[in-house]
């Protein structure tokens, strides 16, 4: 049978050989199917600006239908369909606008990351714990080591003694 090509814009093979190829290449079929394609993948600004400047569509106000489909040199778009992508295009715009404003400068971080931030008067100052002993614990001796207050010594020494003795 030999060898086939297939376009996926088309959804259609036929046999691969150059004449074959070129011929459907530049076929009208296939550049509307193309442009159909890449259609959906417009930014709506383009859209927008593209619609904006068109009038409507006679037969496809009246049917919902056209003939000619995305190669219509009528927009299908009602007003409210055109408000709709106004106001998402300006949505868009200040987005990026604020998601500009909220992110830090990367090398101010790194710089503040590197930096050595330590006083020598906070290197000799000893700690204070940061979680004291209820007094209504105080009565009871032999707490268990997970309400032990928590001081530099408990958190390095390995022995914690028996839980719950």
């Amino acid at each position: 049978m030999g060898k086939q090509y297939y376009c996926d814009y088309c959804n259609r093979s036929f046999k691969e050989n150059q004449d074959a190829r070129k011929k459907h290449l530049s076929s009208l079929v296939h550049l509307n199917n193309k442009s159909d394609h890449y259609h959906r993948y417009k930014e709506p600004e383009e859209i927008l600006r593209d619609e904006s400047s068109k009038i409507t569509c006679k037969k496809f106000a009246q049917n919902g239908e056209c003939l000619f489909g995305n190669t219509c040199k009528f927009t299908h778009f009602t007003p409210h369909m055109l408000w709709e992508l106004k106001r998402l295009v300006a949505m868009k715009k200040e987005a990026e606008a604020n998601s500009n404003l909220s992110w830090p400068n990367p090398s101010e971080i790194a710089k503040e990351f590197f930096e050595d931030l330590t006083d020598s008067r906070e290197m000799n100052r000893v700690e204070q714990p940061v979680w004291t002993l209820p007094a209504e614990l105080h009565n009871y001796p032999n707490l268990p080591p997970s309400l032990w207050p928590i001081t530099v010594e408990t958190v390095t020494t390995p022995d914690c003694g028996k839980w719950g003795y």
